[in-house]
């Protein structure tokens, strides 16, 4: 039986756009939705498309402090900066609240089993934390939807499976110290790449100790070194774990193409994730929150997204690379000694072989 699945998507999320001079614009998200009408994706009639609500001041606060809810609105009507790189305006914060609401939309669809998929488009700021952001992320929708998951829908196990190119610090300082959510990011190595953080000894703190779980890839690292990390450390610590429900984010900046990191997966490699997430989830018996953004190559960053869709729809993708990406020597060895490293680290707490 095909999975029934809900993509939550407002037009207003088109204004997360943080201007010309900057790699995050907003008119992916349109670009994404006319990719999907094109290939049939909501012609489908188990696909079905919903439209979120902004989130409320109370839904903010799910995982932000008060202070620093009014500090982005101060900063936004002033025309300011939450980091050099984040130009704060009305019109993007409206957008943030927007896919905040999208994610917990989703979340809600997925606790109420009136889907087994919800993939909110736009989602997948991760480097906001409770009180600061940054890195084009103002509010953190993946741990808000977490949270909710906890608070909202009873959930006490949240399995957040982080595979953006870029660590997210934000989740994992808003978690760290949280037993019900396990936080596993699997992103470029942090030395070489924003935010410079999630090392394989940062691991949780307090009672949350073993509940961050973090795979540094080396610079390269294609399909072959993600199936290694999906088989021997997703896949096995999820069984452990046994969620209630997985928060997926991430999206097309694995990808070989993109202007901002260097891994090298391949399309291919992107379904693999959303095929994967969705078999764990099958096989334990819990619903996809799949929450999509990134990506910093325009005209890649619309398929990127739409094949890892393909694989949590277990759809035939009809993509091909225009280049055949320069494979890199020993990156699958690297990657396969880092998961070595970490199941030495966190064996006191998984088993990971």
């Amino acid at each position: 039986m095909k999975s029934k699945a809900s993509i939550v998507y407002d037009e207003g999320i088109a204004l997360y756009d943080f201007g010309s001079d900057q790699e995050m614009r907003g008119d992916r998200f349109p670009r994404y939705l006319k990719l999907l009408e094109s290939r049939g994706i909501l012609d489908l009639e188990r696909v079905s498309l919903v439209k979120p609500k902004s989130a409320t001041i109370d839904d903010l606060l799910l995982v932000h402090s008060v202070e620093y809810i009014d500090r982005v609105d101060k900063t936004a009507q002033e025309k300011g900066f939450l980091d050099e790189d984040t130009p704060l305006r009305t019109s993007t914060v409206h957008a943030a609240k927007l896919i905040v609401g999208a994610a917990l939309k989703a979340a809600e669809l997925v606790a109420n089993r009136e889907v087994d998929i919800a993939q909110a488009v736009g989602g997948g700021l991760h480097h906001a934390g409770r009180d600061y952001g940054g890195g084009w992320c103002i509010y953190n929708d993946v741990a808000a939807a977490a949270k909710s998951s906890i608070t909202r829908h009873g959930f006490n196990r949240i399995l957040i499976f982080d595979t953006d190119a870029h660590a997210g610090n934000g989740t994992m300082d808003i978690f760290y110290e949280e037993p019900k959510v396990l936080y596993l990011g699997v992103h470029q190595d942090p030395d070489s790449l924003f935010p410079y953080t999630g090392y394989v000894d940062q691991f949780g703190k307090g009672v949350g100790l073993g509940y961050t779980v973090n795979v540094p890839l080396p610079v390269g690292a294609d399909d072959d070194c993600m199936q290694s990390v999906i088989d021997r450390v997703f896949k096995t610590v999820a069984r452990q774990f046994n969620p209630n429900i997985i928060i997926r984010n991430g999206g097309a900046d694995p990808h070989y193409m993109d202007e901002l990191a260097d891994l090298g997966l391949s399309y291919n490699g992107l379904r693999m994730i959303g095929e994967a997430t969705v078999d764990v989830a099958s096989e334990i018996g819990c619903g996809v929150v799949d929450l999509v953004c990134s990506g910093y190559n325009p005209g890649y960053e619309e398929y990127g997204l739409y094949a890892l869709l393909c694989g949590l729809l277990g759809l035939e993708m009809d993509l091909e690379e225009e280049i055949t990406p320069k494979p890199v020597n020993d990156v699958l060895e690297l990657t396969n000694s880092t998961i070595d490293d970490l199941g030495k680290i966190l064996s006191d707490y998984w088993n990971i072989e």
